[in-house]
């Protein structure tokens, strides 16, 4: 399935604006760097101006941003649709294909395949739930839904370790990490962003435990920083399960250690639940991934 082209006219209030910008707003589930990408190879302007970042269009200009075209990929990738509304769908994106694109590692990513714009992001080794957009109406009611976290997520996690207890609370602030050498890394800070991880055992496994994990707030890499701070790393995480320099080597190509049983840079965390309200109708959804095969537990 594919998303058709979208249009957006230049109003009053978007007067002066660049262009780059004017699409921020229009879809603001698109990233910087694919924004720009778009600008150069999908976006046209009625007027006939070649399109540029720094471009500023007229009042009335319509702005067309044209479906992206599905990528060539070494074999099928297939993207199990589990539910699908007016502007919406949720699929079970597949660990090891990023949620949208990227120039740090390329490969295939669900933007890229579908055509369509997710409301949130699942990093490259998790697998589960992923909401996508197929309009901009759409992507700002959901940004306001996550905003006012009117949206569930709920996480499974296969963790090192057994937690003294069967229910437990994380809070730790979240930053950035001044002293990683990878872009993005975040680690408990005092000041840090407020964040809290509500964690249940599911099932103990001798020296692993399997862990439900609810965020109430959306930091980046939450879960994964949240449980490695609590001395529960994920099984698999090169980045926050021990040395750094494990996932570097990852990233670079190179051999890495990684558990029996897993691919390269898979991490066994599963988005398993996603309820939201449907914009257009109120109904309220819910949305389950079944488990993934690697995580060896019943469906």
């Amino acid at each position: 399935m594919s998303a058709a082209a979208q249009s957006f006219v230049v109003t009053d209030f978007y007067r002066g604006m660049r262009l780059d910008r004017f699409l921020q707003h229009m879809l603001p589930r698109m990233s910087r760097s694919s924004i720009q990408d778009a600008i150069e190879h999908r976006v046209t302007l009625a007027s006939g101006t070649e399109p540029k970042a720094s471009r500023r269009p007229a009042l009335g200009e319509v702005v067309t941003i044209s479906a992206r075209p599905v990528r060539a990929t070494p074999g099928p990738t297939v993207i199990p649709i589990l539910r699908e509304g007016r502007g919406w769908t949720v699929v079970d994106k597949p660990a090891g294909i990023a949620s949208t694109p990227g120039s740090r590692r390329p490969g295939p990513d669900v933007t890229t395949l579908l055509g369509l714009s997710p409301a949130h992001r699942l990093d490259r080794g998790t697998s589960g739930c992923l909401l996508l957009t197929h309009d901009a109406a759409t992507a700002r009611a959901f940004d306001l839904a996550f905003r006012a976290h009117r949206i569930d997520k709920e996480y499974v996690a296969v963790v090192a370790g057994a937690p003294a207890h069967d229910t437990f609370t994380i809070t730790a602030p979240l930053g950035p990490d001044p002293t990683s050498r990878v872009p993005n890394k975040v680690m408990v800070l005092p000041t840090g962003a407020p964040a809290t991880t509500d964690c249940d055992v599911l099932q103990r496994l001798g020296e692993r435990t399997v862990v439900r994990a609810r965020p109430r707030t959306g930091r980046r890499h939450q879960i994964r920083v949240h449980l490695a701070h609590a001395g529960l790393p994920i099984v698999g995480d090169l980045l926050y399960g021990g040395d750094e320099r494990r996932f570097i080597r990852f990233q670079m190509g190179q051999p890495t250690a990684i558990p029996a049983g897993l691919q390269p840079g898979r991490h066994l965390l599963h988005a398993h639940r996603l309820g939201f309200a449907d914009p257009g109708s109120g109904e309220r959804i819910e949305v389950e991934a079944p488990w993934p095969a690697d995580f060896g537990l019943p469906g």
